[in-house]
């Protein structure tokens, strides 16, 4: 019994550790890094809409100057790949925490971050074939447009089975305090 609740312990330091580290680099490192592509009044990342069109990545690109299209690349190749990884750790301590018996819902968010990861793989293609023949392909913006989608809804199922996981844990706390008094 102590050895669980020490482990517990644990699970939610490292939870809280990584939701930390999560947010400290959302709000200092990509949102610094981000400012060489950033149009004020306009969508500055393909990846936060729910899905695009080809009309809406022509748009996007078309308001940038190949500069800041390689900006936008550079920061997919590298800032935006460390991000997955961050909040796929704080999601994972997260359910580990909240449900140990049931670690296998922890390949939600991994599924999650390799969407993200293959998002970023195709938007940096589209910007690539923009910039070397001004035009972009209908299925490479589908197959990211898709991989958005995808990306958004497992978010939406991580955040729903971690609610579901804190809704469990104060069912069983307020039981336990109630045999208790």
């Amino acid at each position: 019994m102590i050895k669980a609740a020490v482990s517990a312990n644990r699970a939610l330091y490292l939870a809280i550790l990584a939701t930390l580290l999560m947010v400290l680099y959302a709000q200092f490192v990509l949102g610094h890094f981000s400012n060489c592509f950033t149009i004020d009044g306009t969508v500055n990342s393909l990846g936060l809409s729910f899905g695009y069109s080809t009309a809406d990545v022509l748009a996007f690109f078309g308001a940038r100057t190949k500069e800041q299209l390689l900006c936008y690349t550079h920061f997919l190749v590298l800032w935006d790949t460390i991000f997955p990884v961050l909040y796929t750790a704080m999601y994972v301590s997260w359910m580990v925490y909240l449900f140990e018996k049931w670690f296998y819902l922890s390949f939600v968010p991994i599924i999650h971050m390799a969407a993200d990861w293959l998002e970023n793989y195709f938007e940096i293609s589209l910007v690539n074939e923009y910039l070397e023949i001004g035009r972009i392909s209908d299925e490479l913006v589908a197959a990211g447009s898709f991989l958005t989608i995808t990306k958004w809804s497992l978010s939406l199922l991580t955040y729903i089975i971690i609610l579901c996981g804190i809704i469990s844990s104060l069912r069983t706390y307020l039981s336990r305090a109630k045999q208790i008094s």
